[in-house]
Protein backbone atom coordinates (compact mmCIF):
# COMPACT_ATOMS: atom_id res chain seq x y z
CA UNK A 1 0.00 0.00 0.00
CA UNK A 2 1.12 3.48 -0.59
CA UNK A 3 1.24 5.75 2.24
CA UNK A 4 2.37 8.29 0.64
CA UNK A 5 3.39 10.99 -2.39
CA UNK A 6 5.28 14.05 -3.03
CA UNK A 7 3.60 16.99 -4.84
CA UNK A 8 3.95 20.73 -5.53
CA UNK A 9 1.90 23.63 -4.35
CA UNK A 10 2.82 27.24 -5.34
CA UNK A 11 3.90 29.60 -2.56
CA UNK A 12 0.74 31.80 -1.80
CA UNK A 13 -1.11 28.20 -1.36
CA UNK A 14 0.96 26.78 1.28
CA UNK A 15 1.10 30.05 2.86
CA UNK A 16 -2.99 29.75 2.83
CA UNK A 17 -2.79 26.03 4.27
CA UNK A 18 -0.47 26.98 7.18
CA UNK A 19 -2.53 29.36 8.34
CA UNK A 20 -5.22 27.31 8.24
CA UNK A 21 -7.32 29.12 5.85
CA UNK A 22 -7.46 26.42 3.01
CA UNK A 23 -8.04 23.55 4.56
CA UNK A 24 -8.53 21.03 1.48
CA UNK A 25 -5.84 20.39 -1.36
CA UNK A 26 -7.45 19.91 -4.41
CA UNK A 27 -6.33 17.92 -6.87
CA UNK A 28 -7.80 16.63 -10.69
CA UNK A 29 -5.94 12.84 -10.15
CA UNK A 30 -5.54 11.13 -7.49
CA UNK A 31 -2.93 8.21 -6.89
CA UNK A 32 -4.49 4.46 -7.38
CA UNK A 33 -3.70 3.40 -3.93
CA UNK A 34 -4.64 5.14 -0.75
CA UNK A 35 -2.12 7.75 0.46
CA UNK A 36 -1.93 9.16 3.68
CA UNK A 37 0.75 11.89 3.58
CA UNK A 38 1.85 14.04 1.14
CA UNK A 39 5.61 15.67 0.87
CA UNK A 40 5.26 19.15 -0.18
CA UNK A 41 7.52 20.78 -2.35
CA UNK A 42 7.02 24.51 -2.31
CA UNK A 43 7.95 25.77 -6.18
CA UNK A 44 9.48 28.55 -7.18
CA UNK A 45 10.75 31.49 -5.81
CA UNK A 46 11.17 28.49 -3.01
CA UNK A 47 12.19 25.79 -5.00
CA UNK A 48 12.06 23.65 -1.94
CA UNK A 49 10.83 21.20 0.11
CA UNK A 50 9.19 22.24 2.85
CA UNK A 51 6.30 20.60 4.54
CA UNK A 52 4.71 16.84 5.12
CA UNK A 53 0.58 17.04 5.72
CA UNK A 54 -1.46 14.46 7.03
CA UNK A 55 -5.00 14.19 4.93
CA UNK A 56 -7.99 12.23 4.93
CA UNK A 57 -8.93 10.28 1.78
CA UNK A 58 -10.06 12.28 -1.08
CA UNK A 59 -13.50 13.72 -1.16
CA UNK A 60 -14.68 13.40 -4.94
CA UNK A 61 -17.00 15.49 -6.33
CA UNK A 62 -19.64 15.78 -6.75
CA UNK A 63 -19.31 14.96 -3.23
CA UNK A 64 -19.30 18.40 -0.69
CA UNK A 65 -16.58 19.28 1.73
CA UNK A 66 -17.38 21.89 4.50
CA UNK A 67 -17.09 25.29 3.26
CA UNK A 68 -14.47 26.38 5.88
CA UNK A 69 -11.21 27.48 3.56
CA UNK A 70 -9.84 28.94 0.41
CA UNK A 71 -11.46 27.01 -2.57
CA UNK A 72 -14.32 25.06 -0.60
CA UNK A 73 -17.25 26.78 -2.20
CA UNK A 74 -15.49 26.55 -5.66
CA UNK A 75 -15.24 23.25 -5.25
CA UNK A 76 -18.81 22.55 -4.26
CA UNK A 77 -20.23 24.11 -6.41
CA UNK A 78 -18.41 22.72 -9.73
CA UNK A 79 -16.30 25.60 -10.93
CA UNK A 80 -13.17 24.36 -9.97
CA UNK A 81 -10.87 21.95 -12.69
CA UNK A 82 -10.60 19.63 -9.91
CA UNK A 83 -12.40 16.98 -8.74
CA UNK A 84 -10.55 15.70 -5.50
CA UNK A 85 -10.24 17.34 -2.20
CA UNK A 86 -8.08 16.06 0.84
CA UNK A 87 -9.06 17.12 3.76
CA UNK A 88 -5.70 18.72 5.40
CA UNK A 89 -5.36 16.61 9.33
CA UNK A 90 -2.19 18.03 10.15
CA UNK A 91 0.48 20.05 8.99
CA UNK A 92 4.53 19.86 9.76
CA UNK A 93 7.20 22.11 8.58
CA UNK A 94 10.77 20.94 7.64
CA UNK A 95 13.07 22.80 10.40
CA UNK A 96 15.28 23.46 7.36
CA UNK A 97 13.55 23.10 4.19
CA UNK A 98 15.30 21.23 1.29
CA UNK A 99 16.49 23.37 -1.81
CA UNK A 100 15.89 21.93 -5.17
CA UNK A 101 19.85 21.97 -6.13
CA UNK A 102 20.51 19.09 -2.94
CA UNK A 103 17.07 17.23 -4.13
CA UNK A 104 18.59 16.71 -7.46
CA UNK A 105 21.69 16.19 -6.30
CA UNK A 106 21.44 13.42 -3.37
CA UNK A 107 18.42 12.27 -4.40
CA UNK A 108 18.00 12.70 -7.95
CA UNK A 109 14.53 14.69 -7.38
CA UNK A 110 12.51 16.31 -9.99
CA UNK A 111 9.58 18.70 -9.08
CA UNK A 112 6.55 16.29 -9.63
CA UNK A 113 4.01 18.11 -12.39
CA UNK A 114 0.78 16.04 -10.50
CA UNK A 115 2.01 13.75 -8.27
CA UNK A 116 5.12 11.33 -8.08
CA UNK A 117 4.97 8.06 -5.60
CA UNK A 118 7.38 7.73 -2.94
CA UNK A 119 8.77 4.93 -4.10
CA UNK A 120 10.24 6.65 -7.10
CA UNK A 121 12.37 8.73 -4.52
CA UNK A 122 12.63 5.72 -1.79
CA UNK A 123 16.33 7.65 -0.38
CA UNK A 124 14.64 10.74 -0.17
CA UNK A 125 11.19 9.36 1.73
CA UNK A 126 13.28 7.12 4.34
CA UNK A 127 15.64 10.49 4.94
CA UNK A 128 12.18 12.58 5.42
CA UNK A 129 10.12 9.85 7.79
CA UNK A 130 13.79 8.42 9.84
CA UNK A 131 16.05 11.61 10.20
CA UNK A 132 14.46 15.20 9.39
CA UNK A 133 13.67 17.70 12.00
CA UNK A 134 9.92 18.72 11.79
CA UNK A 135 8.36 20.81 13.53
CA UNK A 136 4.21 20.68 14.00
CA UNK A 137 2.14 23.61 12.66
CA UNK A 138 -0.91 22.18 13.42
Amino acid sequence: MTNGIFISIKPPYCKLIKSREKVNEFRSKIPKLPVKYFWIYESAPSSSLKYCAIVDPPVHFPEKVKEIGNGDQSFNEGNSKYTYAYPILQLYELSEAIPLNILKEMYQFSPPQGFAYCARYPELDTFLKNHAQWREVF
